[in-house]
């Protein structure tokens, strides 16, 4: 399972929303693009998705051209772009059951999938009620079945928490972590704490380019300390502070050492611990990345 963004620009008139992207998304677990709104998001999903088309490069699933065999590479994927809304008259299995006949399902199959889907994302409840009268969750976890319909091996899902109260996003989170297992999800979030909890690779988009690209599971356990006096460079151990500005040090935490026995080690050594605080350098990136962030889609 494989998506390839391969130079690709998006414009609209003047405005250049993407600029000459080269990202592969590839196995399984949860791809977060992270950005503030309007960094381009949503229009690198709408590519994927064949909502739009770039104006230069390509975008290809599992080998195949999206915009040149858009039947063929969306076989492989389903997806929640923007804020979903139903036509209110119809009832959540109805749906499903359309979403199932446009993927080319049997009968038998869709009844399956509407039966498998409606456990998953808790909507038994609601399943033959008019789409109508839905709150913003309900309407949430009806898009993320619509997107499952035919166990796609691919999920793209555009801020998929958005408008929702704690308990809805906690909710959903759980039913993304489930679902990453075993497909590849690629999910657009503009929250730190989202990404950080539900992706094992972070993508910092800002004004229609890559600004950094990391698996969060490779981020290291840092540490802020700020001591009483500056830092006097003497500290034995294992401990090798990256960054020092007077008294404030930044550190990689070994894995075996708890926070105690970092300031006794700082004590002994003459360096007397004001307070400690953990390190996130994710959000120092993201900080410095987006401050001053244009327009974009």
């Amino acid at each position: 399972m494989e998506i390839r963004l391969d130079h690709i620009t998006k414009k609209y008139g003047k405005i250049t929303a993407l600029n000459d992207i080269n990202l592969t998304f590839s196995g399984t677990g949860c791809t977060g693009l992270l950005g503030p709104n309007g960094a381009g998001k949503t229009t690198m999903l709408k590519l994927m998705t064949n909502i739009i088309r770039p104006t230069h490069g390509e975008v290809t699933i599992n080998g195949i051209n999206v915009s040149d065999y858009p039947e063929r590479a969306l076989s492989f994927l389903g997806s929640l772009i923007e804020q979903p809304e139903f036509y209110g008259y119809l009832t959540s299995r109805e749906i499903l059951n359309f979403t199932g006949k446009i993927k080319g399902l049997k009968n038998e199959e869709i009844k399956s999938e509407i039966d498998r889907l409606s456990k998953i994302t808790q909507i038994s409840g609601f399943l033959d009620r008019k789409t109508g009268g839905y709150s913003r969750g309900m309407k949430q976890r009806l898009a993320l079945s619509v997107a499952l319909m035919g166990n796609p091996e691919i999920v793209v899902l555009d801020e998929p928490t958005f408008g929702l109260d704690p308990k809805g996003m906690s909710e959903i989170h759980s039913l993304i972590k489930e679902i990453s297992r075993d497909k590849l999800v690629i999910l657009s979030t503009h929250l730190l704490y989202e990404a950080r909890d539900l992706c094992n690779r972070v993508i910092i988009i800002n004004s229609g380019t890559i600004g950094h690209d990391s698996k969060t599971e490779e981020n290291r356990e840092m540490l802020k300390i700020t001591l009483e006096s500056d830092y006097n460079n003497d500290l034995d151990g294992n401990i090798h502070p990256f960054r020092v500005n007077g008294n404030e040090i930044i550190l990689e935490k070994p894995p075996d050492m708890h926070n105690d026995e970092i300031i006794n080690m700082l004590s002994r050594n003459g360096m007397h611990v004001k307070y400690v605080e953990k390190y996130d350098d994710l959000e120092e990136i993201y900080i410095s990345l987006t401050k001053d962030s244009g327009y974009g889609t």
